[in-house]
């Protein structure tokens, strides 16, 4: 698979997100498994090409390590390949697939290719939460209680929706799915529903249920304290099995996706740090012990002699903790050198006998 995603999404390095969107709209349209069933297997392999390119340049993160280093990981080790259950965007493949197959029946016909294998209706109980922590929460790790609203079963029907008989759905078999086929010109499009009988339940009964109003469910608002673990990058995403809606007694799972909010002076590249530092002349030349700080915390190191304005001086193994492996990354120091404005009659005459003397030793040189 390229690993070219400007080429992949036929955009340029500078293209806005505007233009990236625009781009994977009109590829994923063109190279849906369901729009090219004469040739579905390279459909699908072009469709998780133009799903990893997007997945990487829409998020602003991602875009930047790719620009840097020409790659991004992705899976539980270095080197794992693009996968649907490592894509973070759900809100655009959605909005996108609405517009592409309105008409088709209702339902993204992308669900089943980001369920992870679970099945339709476990996807479609999946939720999903934001959650916002600082970058200096994201350096050291935090425990975070977030709130949601779920909904479960309903209590008095057991999440049928029904009291009494209750029976087999015949409009479905008892599947709970519908298979809708439209033929537009050359293309046959086949694309399964939740069963409209039945709401996807896979039976009817005879009276709904008071409690529920025939719903089958109850919503609940849930808190739970989970834990960000030291050096969570912004677009990380965790999982909570279990937590997300339920329906006659299955439970989706809840998906949290974790934003980092930007620290100024501070920029994070993969897992190191990029930090900026003014010294004086002298300490540049002669070199120094200064300190840093870094989310409150002072860090030492030295300035070697002769350091020159933009070189990054490296402190090992104070960057941010590696998620996968062990370790942590490095903080790298810019340095810039500041110039005095003003100088007293005294100063002035040391920097020019310095500036004699380093002449005179470069004509020597000569």
């Amino acid at each position: 698979m390229s690993t070219d995603y400007y080429s992949t999404l036929g955009v340029d390095k500078n293209a806005s997100q505007e233009d990236i969107k625009k781009a994977f709209k009109t590829l994923a349209k063109k190279w849906h498994p369901d729009v090219n069933p004469d040739r579905k297997q390279e459909a699908e392999e072009k469709f998780k090409e133009i799903g990893e390119a997007y997945e990487v340049l829409s998020d602003e993160n991602k875009r930047r390590i790719y620009d840097q280093t020409g790659k991004v990981e992705f899976g539980s080790g270095p080197g794992s390949g693009f996968s649907w259950q490592n894509f973070t965007h759900f809100s655009d493949f959605s909005d996108i697939f609405d517009e592409i197959f309105k008409g088709f029946g209702g339902g993204s016909p992308f669900s089943g290719a980001t369920s992870g294998g679970t099945g339709r209706r476990e996807a479609q109980l999946d939720l999903s939460v934001e959650l916002e922590i600082t970058m200096a929460e994201s350096y050291s790790g935090v425990k975070k209680e977030i709130k949601f609203r779920r909904s479960v079963d309903c209590d008095t029907c057991k999440g049928k929706g029904y009291e009494g008989n209750v029976k087999t759905c015949r409009a479905c078999n008892g599947t709970g799915q519908e298979r809708i086929v439209q033929q537009n010109g050359p293309f046959r499009l086949i694309n399964t529903i939740t069963c409209r009988t039945c709401r996807g339940m896979g039976y009817t009964g005879d009276r709904k249920c008071l409690a529920c109003h025939g719903s089958g469910k109850r919503s609940i608002i849930e808190k739970k304290t989970i834990e960000i673990k030291p050096g969570m990058a912004d677009g990380s995403r965790m999982l909570l099995r279990g937590l997300g809606e339920m329906e006659n007694g299955h439970a989706g799972d809840l998906y949290i996706f974790i934003r980092v909010r930007p620290e100024r002076g501070v920029e994070r590249l993969g897992d190191d740090i990029l930090i900026d530092k003014e010294i004086g002349f002298p300490e540049a030349a002669l070199g120094s012990e200064e300190q840093i700080s870094l989310f409150g915390k002072l860090i030492s190191f030295s300035i070697p002699p002769g350091t020159q304005p933009n070189d990054i001086v490296k402190i090992k193994g104070k960057g941010f903790q590696r998620i996968r492996g062990n370790g942590s990354g490095d903080i790298n120091v810019r340095i810039s050198v500041s110039v005095p404005k003003k100088l007293s009659s005294r100063q002035k005459e040391l920097i020019t006998s310095l500036r004699d003397e380093l002449d005179k030793k470069s004509w020597f040189n000569k």
